[in-house]
């Protein structure tokens, strides 16, 4: 049996983030991945509130050295091709008005390389198949069929889509969200903006919002690109993923013409059903964090923030227990993850109801409103002083009945 102070099972953003954050300040770290790195995983687009973070845990730098694609803001297309433009610089005053497009298969891998800098013992092809609460022992199988015991003082499920700890504790419920399908892969050649422009990502209405799509540019020249939507709308078609991919692009007066000249460079690949909740975030000896906790939806790339604010704030908490101190893990972790989960949630739920689009295209709305619109979609959801993060759904509705 090994031993040690914190045991993470995923070796994502969040277990990374978590791990360096715990291993400076002097705690052993043992990180279970199923999965050798690099490997491919969605969700490339990521937020201003991703930035402060990454600085907070001194991982900025670090990021900066790969030259991603600098992510100034979002820009919402409609049918008729209208462009919204969204400016993440034009926000409530925060620091960070920029972000990153970024392959994940590179960001998560360099991540966990420098939590493997600190000291974090990483071991790949390792599944989690039981975990005794009481003792705080993890039992994992490695890719040789080797059972193999850990023992923690904290374990952290940071596993993202593979929710072990959620299964294995029975903590899953149904999300309040439809389930939808990510139809996706990726492209080179396609006709890219210029100057700052060429980073922002693309949100592509079509069909009155029965699906919408992505765009996400990268600094090599190519481009990931998916369609989203309820999973009757893409079976109601008959079509393989590969021709619904295309009949979208086709039908799009946008899209049509932005990939006249592109070519797939990837598999046509199909996520079903992504949302998830959970019954609780925490309990005697573990917590949750990222994706392992609530995956909401794609279209307001919240996923890696969340995951970045749960991680962060769950290893300082983790280092609280660990001395002894008093944590009130209701107040300071759940509830406190839980603000900004709701505000996203409402804004996701706006954007299926065509509130926000409504909102969006509006013409007279005032340079507060546009400002804290900035500020939410970039991630900052926790901060009072902006108009929606209380009450989000009655103001959203305010607002839609102001405008009509």
């Amino acid at each position: 049996m090994q031993n040690c102070d914190i045991l993470i099972i995923g070796g994502g953003p969040s277990g990374s983030i978590a791990a360096c954050k715990l291993l400076k300040e002097g705690y052993s770290v043992v990180i279970l991945e199923k999965l050798d790195f690099p490997r491919f995983v969605i969700g490339e687009s990521l937020l201003p509130r991703c930035n402060q973070i990454l600085e907070e845990c001194d991982l900025l730098e670090t990021i900066n050295k790969q030259k991603y694609m600098v992510k100034g803001g979002a820009i919402f297309i409609n049918e008729e091709k209208k462009e919204q433009y969204i400016d993440f610089r034009k926000n409530l005053g925060q620091k960070w008005g920029t972000s990153f497009q970024v392959k994940r298969e590179e960001f998560d891998n360099v991540l966990l390389q420098s939590a493997k800098s600190l000291g974090a013992k990483v071991l790949h092809g390792y599944e989690v198949i039981a975990y005794n609460n009481e003792e705080n022992i993890i039992t994992a199988k490695s890719k040789e069929n080797i059972e193999e015991k850990f023992k923690a003082r904290f374990v952290l499920d940071a596993s993202g889509y593979g929710r072990v700890l959620p299964k294995l504790l029975n903590l899953d419920i149904p999300s309040d969200l439809k389930l939808r399908n990510a139809i996706f892969t990726r492209v080179k050649g396609e006709q890219r903006r210029e100057g700052d422009a060429e980073g922002f990502i693309d949100i592509v209405i079509h069909d009155d919002n029965n699906a919408w799509i992505w765009v996400i540019p990268f600094s090599d020249g190519t481009t990931s690109m998916g369609v989203v939507c309820q999973e009757e709308y893409f079976k109601n078609t008959n079509l393989t993923k590969e021709e619904f991919l295309d009949k979208v692009i086709s039908e799009h007066k946008y899209l049509k013409e932005k990939f006249s000249t592109a070519e797939k460079i990837a598999p046509v690949g199909i996520i079903n059903g992504y949302s998830a909740a959970i019954k609780k975030m925490y309990g005697k000896g573990f917590a949750l964090s990222g994706n392992a906790t609530e995956f909401l939806d794609p279209v307001f790339s919240s996923g890696v923030t969340l995951a970045l604010e749960s991680s962060s704030k769950v290893a300082s908490l983790i280092s609280k227990e660990l001395k002894n101190e008093k944590v009130d893990w209701q107040k300071d972790y759940e509830e406190y993850m839980m603000i900004g989960i709701n505000v996203f949630r409402e804004f996701v739920y706006a954007w299926y109801e065509g509130k926000l689009r409504k909102i969006f295209y509006s013409a007279n709305k005032s340079e507060l409103i546009q400002k804290s619109i900035s500020s939410i979609l970039s991630g900052y959801v926790w901060d009072e002083k902006n108009y929606f993060v209380n009450d989000t759904k009655n103001k959203i509705n305010a607002l839609v009945s102001m405008i009509q």
